[in-house]
């Protein structure tokens, strides 16, 4: 009498291992990490930062993008990169299989830290790497001091 009731499915039963799977890639670590930096995926530029004594230098890498289609700027502690990268030049019927290169305008912006002067910034573009530097405050840099005799 009661083993239909073992055997009994709801409707919607057969998404349960669906919604479980959605639920998992949604709440795992790596959701949305492109590698093992934590790089957002599909952020662009893919920049590193470092930091000497005098400086903080932002190294942007940005292939196939034209000095003329960027700009930087540097607004309180917030460095904006914005431009256009275009498509690759195809021969004409290609179908693709995969088209992994982003092409299209983007802007990627990183908060500086307090130290940075926002009026002494240099940029320069070479082989698609753009380098930023963006020189301490002069207040905020660390200086001997010279320990006279008494």
């Amino acid at each position: 009498m009661f083993d239909d009731l073992w055997t009994w499915e709801t409707p919607f039963s057969g998404d349960f291992p669906l919604l479980r799977s959605l639920l998992e890639d949604l709440l795992s670590p790596a959701a949305g990490i492109a590698d093992l930096r934590s790089v957002p995926r599909g952020s662009f530029p893919v920049v590193n930062v470092g930091e000497t004594t005098d400086a903080v230098h932002v190294y942007a890498f940005l292939p196939g993008v034209a000095r003329d289609s960027l700009e930087v700027n540097v607004e309180g502690n917030l460095l904006t990169i914005s431009g256009t990268r275009d498509a690759p030049q195809t021969e004409e019927g290609v179908s693709w299989y995969r088209n992994e290169r982003f092409a299209g305008e983007f802007t990627r912006s990183l908060a500086l830290p307090d130290t940075v002067d926002p009026n002494q910034v240099e940029a320069t573009l070479k082989n698609g790497v753009l380098t930023v530097q963006l020189r301490k405050r002069a207040e905020m840099r660390p200086r001997r001091l010279e320990v006279k005799a008494a």
